[in-house]
């Protein structure tokens, strides 16, 4: 019988300057998910890797031997050897499990309450894990329960009302900043560094403000066009300096001069901004800006946050959010922990079903194979001599004594997995396989080494130059 476990770091236990170091970037999913699925007590597993955290969820034999696994793993991808400060701080099992991603899925567990973004981030962990073959029937359900769980609490509850996300709370941060000196939002001058899809929200949500900046730049490396932005908003757009047409993506330090406020939002994993660069730029001028970085890793060197003039705010800074959010926090939880204990009866009621299953299969398929050999004679005279209608008679007697003899075994086992805990069904099932002399449940839950394992050795970590180290390009 495997066990569920979660082992990782998120924003609650560590700063962003720990979690860069451990986000794996979409590209390189697959690649660590080769590199778990190396570890001979991990059968299943699934990376949930985003801005606010960096899980492993695992189905292992062995607890303890499972976490000294994803620990490795963490320690093979991180970026600088610090391993005593980056090993992973939390680590959950059965249950717990369920309960937490179903949470993180709800937007419940986000910095940002309601973010919207998450739901599509632990689709994209889904997906890839089943593509790379290292989610099996546990963690495929998993997931599929904590996705439909998210759907029902946004449907269900006022969370759904809250359009937010990451990229909105830092457009909110801005604002809230400029409020305070008495700066009117819409005689900002903006400039957005990057154009994904963070950077299109960041737009979005400023043109959806009632005052919306006079003058908004958008600079990224290569040239996008954002005027579909600019549409969907149905609002009246403000003047857009388009990328090369006043900043290329090498003169990014000089948009900070000419800037009140600087969204900064891309994929790359390196500092895009630079202490050094910076100075260059602002050099006999005096300029104040606010600079938000919502990248993860940054891109915004943190020594820039020592210029005169400049203000570094990055994602940490949401927590202020969530301060003024506590209140809200516990009134949506209330609301919504009704929607994910039932989906967690559900999925519990699955785990259980699916623990005795086997037992069950293989229990009457061993006694039908007995009951089959005896009536048969083994293709005896006797037999062949019988009539169609006595065969049929004989049929009918023999399986209603093998299903009176089932019945009573069958009944209590089910009762079983509607009120024992997993480990305590797991127990009750292999002594009824003891008895009847069947397979240990291990082998059959087990995965072949064939199939989902490879043999451990040197390569079993991924190296400094492995494709999911987060620094390299």
């Amino acid at each position: 019988m495997g066990h569920l476990i979660v082992c990782g770091v998120n924003f609650h236990f560590h700063p962003l300057a720990i979690r860069e170091h451990l986000v794996i970037p979409d590209s390189c999913l697959k690649h660590g998910l080769m590199a778990l699925g190396q570890f001979p007590h991990l059968s299943e597993s699934v990376i949930l890797s985003t801005c606010n955290r960096t899980e492993v969820y695992a189905v292992v034999s062995d607890v303890s031997k499972g976490f000294a696994e994803i620990e490795s793993f963490f320690r093979s991808v991180q970026q600088v050897s610090d391993h005593a400060s980056l090993s992973p701080n939390y680590k959950l099992m059965g249950d717990d499990v369920a309960l937490h991603l179903m949470r993180v899925a709800s937007g419940l567990d986000s910095m940002v309450l309601g973010e919207g973004q998450i739901m599509s981030q632990v689709k994209f962990a889904h997906q890839c894990a089943l593509e790379a073959k290292t989610a099996g029937a546990v963690m495929d359900n998993l997931f599929k329960s904590a996705l439909n769980c998210g759907k029902k609490v946004r449907s269900q509850t006022s969370l759904g009302k809250r359009a937010v996300s990451i990229s909105s709370a830092a457009v909110e941060i801005a604002k809230d900043y400029f409020k305070e000196r008495n700066v009117e939002f819409d005689k900002l001058k903006v400039t957005i560094l990057g154009a994904g899809k963070m950077a299109k929200i960041c737009l979005k949500h400023m043109l959806g403000s009632k005052k919306a900046p006079k003058e908004i730049r958008v600079v990224n490396r290569t040239k996008r066009d954002l005027l579909d932005c600019f549409q969907a908003s149905k609002v009246s757009a403000p003047r857009v300096i388009e990328v090369n047409e006043t900043f290329t993506f090498e003169e990014r330090h000089q948009a900070i001069a000419q800037s009140d406020l600087v969204l900064v939002a891309t994929s790359a994993h390196r500092h895009l901004l630079t202490k050094t660069e910076t100075e260059k730029t602002l050099s006999g001028l005096k300029s104040k800006c606010l600079i938000v970085d919502i990248s993860v890793p940054r891109n915004v060197d943190p020594e820039l946050a020592t210029i005169d003039g400049i203000t570094l705010k990055h994602t940490d800074d949401l927590a202020e959010l969530v301060n003024k959010n506590l209140d809200e926090r516990k009134r949506v939880a209330q609301e919504a922990d009704d929607i994910i204990f039932a989906c967690l009866d559900e999925f519990t009621s699955w785990q259980k079903a699916r623990s005795v299953v086997p037992t069950i299969t293989e229990l009457k398929e061993k006694v039908e194979t007995i009951r089959q050999a005896h009536i048969q004679g083994a293709g005896s005279v006797e037999y062949k001599a019988l009539s169609r209608e006595e065969i049929a008679r004989m049929e009918e007697i023999s399986q209603a004594i093998v299903n009176q003899i089932l019945h009573i075994p069958m009944v209590n086992l089910k009762a079983a997995a509607s009120s024992s805990d997993i480990q305590a069904l797991a127990r009750q099932a292999e002594t009824l396989r003891n008895l009847f002399n069947l397979d240990p449940l291990s082998k059959k839950c087990a995965f072949s080494q064939s199939q989902m394992q490879l043999q451990p050795n040197e390569n079993s970590q991924l190296s400094q130059n492995h494709p999911v180290q987060p620094g390299k390009q």
